[in-house]
């Protein structure tokens, strides 16, 4: 039985993003952030909210109040919604230093990491480890399942880069969408029946191998009525929380809401940077006697 001092986290990331072209819901996105808001303080939490730009531009007081409050508010790109191609991962690093200092003035690959903590990044989430969608520029074939430094040219790599990679929580050995992407802990993804698995799965291999900093990390976006208590996405994320709290107790650990700023400190001080040394597993290889 672990230590029930010990505990492991829960972080909820909003993608604020109700303002993108393709939807353009501004009065929605409020009332689903705000509906976000008051479930996680309901429970005495903070969450993160990552948020375009045009969204920021749009509800202004709501992200201070946010802030205010306690909660983080973070950068999320939409390149489509600066007028760019929809998908970040198709350009070099010139390009994408230019998207993103333009999004923090007012997807990735192999050069984004080295581009977000040039431009002072120190966590975030940008992986979803095993997807497999090229039609999307995503793709995070064998990147790391938890918490680590992102690596300088390999973004499926742990590395020695100033920067925490937090991924959303998932189950890597369930598929959806053609089989180009793992059942994560998406909110609006499945039913609280179907996280509760991925949760439990996720929470078990954390205790097994030891994780430095144990986390449940659920994502959603601020396009749902969560503001509406008879939602089924809002009645799903209830039943996410409840799951977390069962699961993480039964193991005798303890429970607290974070943000990722919070919990990419706690690894800090818990793991130092060093350089990644790759192994290769040469037992197959035929070898004298």
């Amino acid at each position: 039985m672990a230590d029930t001092e010990e505990i492991i986290y829960f972080n909820l990331s909003t993608d604020c993003e109700a303002t993108d072209p393709a939807l353009n819901d501004a009065a929605l996105g409020e009332r689903a952030t705000r509906g976000l808001r008051d479930l996680l303080e309901a429970e005495g939490w903070r969450g993160t909210f990552y948020v375009i730009p045009t969204d920021m531009e749009a509800h202004p007081q709501l992200y201070n109040e946010l802030h205010d409050a306690g909660h983080e508010i973070g950068l999320h790109l939409h390149p489509a919604a600066q007028g760019y191609s929809p998908f970040c991962g198709i350009y070099g690093p010139d390009m994408q230093e230019k998207i993103m200092d333009e999004a923090a003035d007012r997807s990735a690959n192999d050069h984004t990491y080295p581009i977000l903590t040039k431009l002072g990044f120190t966590h975030g989430t940008c992986s979803i480890p095993g997807r497999i969608l090229p039609e999307c520029a995503s793709l995070w074939a064998g990147a790391p399942l938890f918490m680590h430094y992102a690596h300088p040219y390999n973004r499926c790599l742990i590395g020695d880069l100033d920067f925490v990679e937090v991924p959303a929580t998932i189950d890597w050995e369930s598929r959806m969408w053609g089989g180009k992407h793992p059942q994560d802990l998406r909110v609006e993804l499945v039913d609280a029946k179907n996280h509760f698995y991925t949760i439990e799965k996720s929470v078990r291999r954390q205790i097994e191998e030891e994780v430095p900093v144990k986390l449940v990390h659920a994502v959603t976006h601020n396009i749902f009525e969560y503001g509406d208590p008879d939602d089924f996405r809002r009645q799903t994320l209830e039943g996410i929380i409840t799951h977390y709290k069962n699961i993480v107790a039964d193991r005798g650990y303890g429970i607290a809401g974070a943000t990722v700023a919070e919990i990419a400190e706690l690894y800090r001080a818990a793991v130092p940077k060093q350089e990644s040394e790759l192994e290769l597993d040469l037992r197959g290889y035929l070898r004298d006697k």
